[in-house]
């Protein structure tokens, strides 16, 4: 499974370096009109602070405290007209967050790799700064998770040893929405919010619910624009 990670980032890695270098223009060769569409690739970097807990039912007298963690990684944008265009990102996170149980306190920590893709819609301001608005599906790869408690640290991804399964699935979907403003030099801040459909239990799935959320507000800087 890390081995797929792994692959997946170095191909991402090498498609942001050929697309930096400058916006990729695909028209249509047929087409003779003055207003004939181009399709525009360019890219950029991504750093954020995030804070996340969780969205839990069945478990009486517990709740989730958000605690800070950050976010960093890229995007590639495929700009379809002025207006709109596909936006896909792949962020590596760090999650902390408190968690309480039945009068048991203990800290969570997460380590993944995250792979969003948002429609976009762009407003143009004077001297082409533009705000923008984008929803869209996400997916997430745990790839590391903890919980510590009364000083014992917990793997929360190692099979247990009766039922043969984890107490956090490694993975989850869900759907986000991302604002932002963007200047004309290419610079960004975004805020973003993301809940997840999937419920993150493994074990005891059947009573126990936990969706993960997570609230990012950050910067970033689009090359090639």
């Amino acid at each position: 499974m890390k081995k797929k990670y792994l692959i997946t980032l170095l191909l991402t890695i090498n498609s942001m370096n050929i697309l930096k270098a400058q916006p990729f223009n695909a028209t249509d060769a047929g087409a003779k009109s003055l207003n004939e569409q181009k399709i525009i690739f360019t890219g950029g970097v991504i750093l954020e602070t995030n804070v996340s807990d969780f969205i839990h039912s069945g478990i009486d007298d517990s709740q989730s405290k958000m605690k800070l963690g950050f976010s960093a990684g890229g995007f590639l944008d495929l700009g379809i007209s002025k207006a709109f265009s596909v936006q896909g990102e792949m962020l590596f996170h760090y999650k902390n967050s408190d968690f309480e149980w039945s009068s048991q306190k203990g800290e969570y920590r997460y380590w993944g790799m995250e792979i969003p893709i948002y429609a976009m819609y762009h407003h143009y301001f004077s001297k082409t700064n533009r705000l923008h608005i984008g929803i869209g599906p996400y997916t997430e790869f745990g790839l590391g998770a903890t919980f510590k408690y009364n000083g014992i640290k917990q793997d929360l991804y190692q099979k247990n040893g009766t039922t043969k399964l984890p107490a956090l699935r490694d993975s989850n979907t869900g759907f986000g929405i991302k604002v932002g403003y963007e200047h004309i030099s290419g610079f960004q801040i975004n805020a973003t919010y993301k809940a997840s459909i999937t419920n993150l239990l493994d074990e005891n799935s059947s009573r126990i619910k936990m969706y993960p959320q997570t609230i990012s507000i950050g910067i970033a800087y689009r090359f090639a624009k």
